[in-house]
């Protein structure tokens, strides 16, 4: 689901990170801050400079014992470079490798499709993101196994407690050290905590050198790795860069007012403290958190919070998203309509693609252990199911010989006797269609995913900008604003 002002759009309301840079003087792209000129600054030497020395102001008498002590100097803003067409800059498409430009992380959206897609982008094999309607028994069991992990997004409130736990050496996690980022940092609490979950090159190293930091560096590590950073952004427009550095600078701006306010407000009687348990902030946002099983325990871990904080045990007859159901429950229940759930799970095309091998294989000895029995020939009568090496309609399914010739001996044992074949091959035919109709399924709707994620990462505005000019070089926008109102009029 698109998030535009509704549940569904995660906005992180704490982290702190730096402005995106560009070039050696730390500046962001595209931005200028306005500030006060610069105060001349005092020679070291009179002899130096004495234009500085005869503008200043002449005292015929000894000035105020007041006026003698030492003005505050005031912080003068940053200075930034502006190109000379700031909107058109704004607007424009992308430079090559500009997104890596970026120290911003932009909101993300919660969709399982772009989810997938970030998946791909940072190494992760066999493993997709399904969305999650309920937390009842029947909805998480109808997920394809294995289930890695669940994500869960909710309204966070700043006034909640913020219980913690001693560190777990097994489980790992990341703090979250930087805004909008929570999404990324609980995939990686998942992906790292996986087993058996095939990752890449990157993300297997990145993994060995993280595995012995605290979980704030390794936050600070996630915010610092580029490519895990533009896998994350890899959906963002210049605008939401801008817009994300742009909350950010505001941010620290009404920080400083509120410190300078509160230091020139003298203490009247000593204020009762704050527990460092305790939220002071009342706002609100949108937050990414995951569950997922270590051991036979599972574990709820927020990047917010300073520990993983287990909520319970699980039997090894029993499956580790029993334990977590209760907790989901109460939490929608809580927020009502301002939630979303999705699950990490396996990517069953390769699961698929084996049992329909094994399910040809096990049609091709049928046929040639009863080709010669006259009771078998009524059923070699289908043209619709696949039974035969050399079968062209193999390869839309990634099939060929080999992976016929692959299947172990002991997934194919057969009848003795032809009638009893004759059942078997009916049986195993209906199989055939579901085993195929189910591959087709996940296929298709990857094609549809695909589509989704390449319109997303189309950027019209600086087509929509372009086009807007023209219309406005011919002076139609005024004759189209006209037409508009003698319309409304009527």
């Amino acid at each position: 689901m698109a998030e535009d002002q509704n549940p569904i759009t995660p906005v992180e309301e704490t982290g702190e990170m730096a402005l995106p840079t560009n070039g050696e003087n730390g500046s962001p792209p595209g931005l200028r801050r306005s500030g006060r000129a610069r105060k001349s600054k005092r020679p070291s030497d009179p002899s130096e400079d004495g234009d500085y020395y005869e503008n200043l102001p002449s005292t015929t008498s000894p000035a105020p014992r007041s006026s003698l002590r030492p003005a505050k100097r005031r912080a003068s803003p940053e200075a930034f470079e502006v190109p000379e067409h700031l909107l058109e800059a704004s607007l424009g498409p992308w430079k090559e490798k500009e997104q890596s430009e970026w120290a911003s992380w932009v909101e993300l959206e919660s969709d399982p499709v772009f989810f997938t897609a970030i998946l791909g982008l940072l190494g992760v094999k066999g493993a997709r993101i399904e969305e999650v309607l309920s937390a009842d028994e029947n909805s998480l069991a109808a997920l394809p196994p294995p289930v890695y992990g669940l994500i869960f997004l909710f309204e966070y409130v700043g006034a909640m407690s913020m219980d913690a736990e001693a560190a777990n050496q097994d489980v790992w996690f990341a703090n979250q050290t930087t805004s909008n980022a929570c999404a990324t940092i609980a995939l990686l609490n998942i992906i790292m905590n996986a087993e058996g979950l095939p990752l890449g090159e990157k993300l297997r190293k990145f993994g060995e050198e993280t595995k012995d930091l605290p979980s704030p560096l390794r936050g600070h590590m996630i915010d610092h790795s580029t490519w895990i950073r533009v896998a994350h952004n890899s959906f963002s427009r210049r605008l939401d860069h801008l817009n994300a550095a742009l909350a950010l600078q505001n941010e620290v701006d009404n920080k400083k007012k509120r410190a300078r306010a509160a230091g020139r407000q003298r203490k009247k009687k000593p204020k009762r403290q704050t527990s460092s348990t305790e939220r002071s902030d009342d706002s609100f946002a949108y937050h990414f958190i995951a569950y997922v099983p270590v051991g036979r325990k599972v574990w709820q871990l927020d990047g917010l919070k300073s520990a993983p904080v287990c909520i319970g045990e699980f039997e090894e007859d029993q499956h580790w998203t029993s334990v977590v159901q209760p907790v989901l429950r109460q939490k929608m229940q809580r927020h009502q309509t301002s939630f979303s759930l999705m699950a990490l799970c396996g990517d069953n095309l390769t699961d698929v693609r084996q049992e329909l091998a094994a399910n040809i294989r096990r049609l091709i000895e049928l046929r040639v252990k009863f080709r010669g029995d006259p009771d078998w020939q009524p059923a070699v009568v289908d043209p619709d199911i696949i039974s035969s090496a050399d079968d062209e309609r193999l390869s839309a399914y990634l099939l060929d010989v080999r992976d016929l010739e692959a299947v172990p001996d002991s997934e194919v044992t057969l009848p003795t006797a032809a009638m009893s074949a004759v059942d078997e091959w009916g049986e195993v035919g209906c199989e055939q269609r579901r085993l195929r109709a189910q591959y087709e399924g996940v296929v298709r709707m990857a094609g549809q995913e695909t589509t989704a994620v390449l319109g997303r990462t189309k950027d019209y505005t600086p087509a929509i900008h372009e086009w807007v000019q023209k219309l406005a070089g011919h002076r139609a926008l005024r004759r189209l604003h006209e037409e508009v109102q003698l319309q409304n009029a009527h």
